[in-house]
């Protein structure tokens, strides 16, 4: 019986916490506060991953990222740490 209520607890865990990740992600509608259909670098601020990739992902360089360009962030690598040697 106890092994059964720690698996439950468990799978809530780890359920709970998929979903508590998943809250987290950016999203185009959650970022473009004003709903013009374009995100600027200060809807852009919500998001750390979406801000050190903005200006990559601004293939017109107009400064603002339309839902193909916001799309194309997925493509653009994180930047990783620099090495020690």
């Amino acid at each position: 019986m106890k092994k059964q209520h720690i698996l439950a607890a468990l799978t809530l865990i780890t359920v709970s916490g998929l979903v508590w990740a998943g809250a987290d992600k950016a999203t185009f509608q959650n970022l473009d506060t004003n709903n013009d259909g374009q995100i600027t670098l200060d809807e852009a601020n919500k998001s750390s991953e979406v801000k050190a990739r903005f200006t990559q992902a601004d293939a017109n360089k107009d400064g603002r990222l339309d839902a193909a360009e916001f799309s194309a962030l997925e493509a653009i690598p994180k930047e990783s740490p620099m090495e020690i040697k």
